[in-house]
C-alpha cells in the first residue's frame, strides 16, 4: 500500500452536520460499526501528513504501525492514560532512531566532502613521490644485474630523468655512470662505486615515498574516519539535544511505568 498517497483519514464523527448539507448515515439495526479499535488506531497514524513527512524522511510507515501495535500488544494498555503512556514511548524510541541516522547521515556526508580534500593533499604527493623513485629504482636493478650491468640505453633514460639536478654530487654520478659504457678497465670496480653511491643519492626519494604513501594510507584507516565524521559546532550541539530531550522523555515515561501507571498484562489475563 502506498501510504504517501492515500486520502486525509477523517472522524466519520465530525463530519458536517445539518449545517453542512449532509450527516454521517446512522447504522441500520444490527448493523456493526465499521470502525474496530484496530482501526481506529491505525487511522490516528494513517494521516496524509504524517505519512507524507516520513516517506519524505526515508523512513517506513509500516515499520512504524508495526512497533506501536507491537508495543501495545505487548503491554496491552487500558483506555485513557496508558494508552498515551505507550503512544509516547513509541514516538520517542522512533524519534530516537530518527536521530541515530540524522547522526550517521551527516557523518557519511562529512567523510564525503572531506575525504576527497585529503586524498588530493596525499595521494597526489605519493604518486608524485613514488614516480621520482622510479628511475633510481630501474637505474639500481640494472647495476645489480650479474652479466654486463646496465646498457647504455638505461643509462641515458637515468640521465634524462635527472636533467633537472644540477647538484655536485648527481653531476659527479652522472659522469660515473657514463663511463661504464663500453668494457674499459676497472669496469667492474666503476660498478660498485656506482652502485654505493646510487643507495646514498636515492634515499632521500625513498623517505620521501615511504611517507607520502603512509600519509595516503592513513586516509582511509579508521581513525582518520572516525575524525573525519565528528560533529562540530552547532550541528553537534543539535543532535545532542534531540537525543537528551528523547532519552530524557523515555526515562520519565518508564518511570511512570514502574510507578504502576502501566503493567504487563499477564499471559494467562490476555488470554481468557
Amino acid at each position: 500500500m502506498d501510504l504517501a498517497n492515500q486520502p486525509e483519514l477523517t472522524n466519520p464523527e465530525v463530519e458536517a452536520g445539518p449545517a453542512g448539507g449532509h450527516s454521517a448515515p446512522a447504522p441500520a439495526l444490527g448493523e456493526k460499526k465499521a470502525e474496530t479499535p484496530e482501526i481506529t488506531r491505525r487511522q490516528k497514524f494513517y494521516s496524509q501528513t504524517r505519512a507524507g513527512a516520513m516517506v519524505a524522511l526515508g523512513e517506513s510507515v509500516p515499520a512504524y504501525l508495526d512497533m506501536m501495535e507491537s508495543l501495545r500488544a505487548d503491554l496491552q494498555p487500558a483506555p485513557g492514560y496508558e494508552e498515551l503512556l505507550v503512544d509516547q514511548m513509541g514516538e520517542t524510541v522512533w524519534e530516537m532512531r530518527r536521530a541515530q541516522r540524522m547522526r550517521e547521515g551527516l557523518a557519511v556526508r562529512r567523510i564525503q566532502s572531506q575525504k576527497l580534500g585529503e586524498q588530493v593533499r596525499t595521494v597526489f604527493p605519493a604518486h608524485h613521490a613514488i614516480q621520482n623513485l622510479e628511475p633510481f629504482e630501474l637505474l639500481q636493478t640494472a647495476l645489480k644485474r650479474r652479466r654486463g650491468g646496465p646498457k647504455a640505453e638505461e643509462i641515458d633514460a637515468f640521465i634524462a630523468s635527472r636533467q633537472h639536478d644540477t647538484s655536485p654530487r648527481m653531476q659527479e654520478f652522472i659522469e660515473l655512470l657514463k663511463s661504464l659504457n663500453g668494457e674499459q678497465p676497472g669496469r667492474k670496480a666503476a660498478l660498485r662505486q656506482a652502485r654505493a653511491q646510487l643507495r646514498e643519492l636515492m634515499e632521500p626519494y625513498m623517505t620521501t615515498a615511504w611517507s607520502a604513501a603512509a600519509n595516503a594510507n592513513k586516509v582511509d584507516s579508521a581513525e582518520n574516519l572516525a575524525a573525519l565524521a565528528a560533529p562540530e559546532g552547532e550541528e553537534a550541539v543539535n543532535i545532542h539535544k534531540m537525543e537528551d530531550l528523547c532519552l530524557r522523555r523515555l526515562t520519565r515515561t518508564l518511570a511512570s511505568v514502574r510507578e504502576g501507571a502501566l503493567k504487563k498484562k499477564n499471559f494467562d489475563e490476555r488470554n481468557h
